[in-house]
């Protein structure tokens, strides 16, 4: 997903006061301005978000399970060998 943003682009929201002297104690602890902080906090929850949603977690059974099935593939059955030859035929060029 593509999004197009300029880079004069601004956002304008409404903030509780409970939340506002939050993030005012927070950035005193790291002395960045209202913007910068709020760019670094948007972007840190963004790509947490990101990360939970687009990769893929593996318990250690799951991975010792994967690994296994790499190393020791089952025998193709009759249905996967029927869509072997069919897709070969479709992607071999034929002779003219």
């Amino acid at each position: 997903m593509t999004v197009s943003v300029k880079r004069n682009d601004t956002l304008k929201f409404r903030m509780d006061n409970v939340t506002a002297e939050l993030m005012e104690r927070a950035r005193s602890y790291v002395k960045l301005d209202k913007s910068k902080f709020v760019r670094h906090s948007i972007r840190e929850k963004a790509e947490a978000i990101i990360a939970e949603y687009e990769n893929t977690l593996f318990t250690r059974e799951d991975w010792y399970m994967f690994f296994d099935m790499v190393d020791h593939p089952p025998e193709p059955t009759q249905r996967m060998k029927k869509a072997a030859e069919k897709y070969k035929k479709i992607t071999t060029p034929h002779a003219v």
